[in-house]
């Protein structure tokens, strides 16, 4: 029975430890209702910016100077999981893009939220990498 527990207790420890803290003032459990309504950036130099609006289950991304404009409608899987369909590309792209594309669905899963950032993860690379946005509130 003592063997028992020790490895329930050891599984938790483990389990817990592998929750990614990015920030040390992190929210203990992500604050999932922030993309309800929200504008959030990632201010990079050049064509390296992202903004990104949330509204009424609707999501959209501004790349540099409102190069690219992604508007995409939301659905929401769970809490923190929601599921993006891109619905207009501005400007429409001159060719073909196998991986942005009217249509498209990406799996977003918000792992982690603090006082002024949210931090989402979704697969990317061809669902090769899972990629990590870390977005500060605007």
């Amino acid at each position: 029975m003592k063997i028992l527990l020790f490895f329930s207790l050891l599984s938790s420890v483990i389990i817990y430890s592998q929750r990614r803290n990015y920030f040390v003032d992190s929210d203990k459990t992500p604050n999932c209702n922030l993309i309800k309504k929200g504008s959030f950036i990632r201010n990079e130099d050049g064509e390296g910016s992202l903004k990104v609006k949330f509204r009424k289950n609707r999501m959209t991304e501004i790349y540099g100077n409102k190069s690219i404009i992604i508007k995409s409608r939301l659905k929401m899987i769970s809490p923190c999981k929601f599921e993006a369909e891109i619905k207009s590309i501005q400007p429409k792209p001159e060719i073909k893009d196998d991986l942005i594309y009217v249509g498209n669905k990406t799996v977003y899963e918000i792992v982690e939220t603090g006082k002024n950032l949210i931090i989402y993860q979704y697969w990317c690379n061809e669902g090769r990498n899972i990629c990590t946005e870390i977005l500060e509130k605007e």
